[in-house]
C-alpha cells in the first residue's frame, strides 16, 4: 500500500465531503448547519454504489431521507452540482487546518480552476 502523502485520490471523509460542497445539499441547493448534512450516495450502497468522491454528495437530512434506496432520477430528484475527486492540493485546503496566507496562495494556484475552492 502506497504512503499517505502519495495517494491518488484523498481519503473520503463527511467534514472534508461538506467543505468541498461548501455545506450545500446537492438537491435543494440550501446551506446547512454542519449537524443537518448527510453523506448522500447518488447510486445507493446497497444497490452496488460504492462509498467514493464521485458517488458521494452532500445533501440535507430532509432530500437524503425523501431520495433513500433509489436513484435520483428514481426520486424525481436532480443534483445542483457534480460530485469530482479532490486534488491533493485541495485535500490540503479540505482538511481544515490553520493555513498560513502564503501557504494558502501557494495551495490555491495549484487547485483547479472549476474547483468549488475558488468561488
Amino acid at each position: 500500500m502506497p504512503a499517505r502523502a502519495w495517494r491518488v485520490n484523498p481519503a473520503l471523509t463527511n467534514p472534508k465531503l461538506f467543505a468541498r460542497d461548501r455545506q450545500l445539499c446537492a438537491y435543494c441547493g440550501h446551506h446547512f448547519a454542519l449537524d443537518d448534512l448527510t453523506r448522500e450516495h447518488i447510486s445507493p450502497v446497497s444497490r452496488g454504489g460504492e462509498d467514493s468522491w464521485m458517488n458521494c454528495i452532500t445533501a440535507c437530512r430532509g432530500c437524503n431521507g425523501h431520495k433513500g434506496n433509489r436513484l435520483p432520477e428514481e426520486a424525481r430528484m436532480s443534483l445542483m452540482y457534480l460530485p469530482y475527486v479532490p486534488s491533493l492540493h485541495e485535500d490540503m485546503i479540505l482538511r481544515g487546518r490553520r493555513i498560513l496566507s502564503d501557504q494558502m496562495e501557494f495551495l490555491l494556484a495549484s487547485v483547479p480552476r472549476g474547483s468549488r475552492l475558488h468561488g
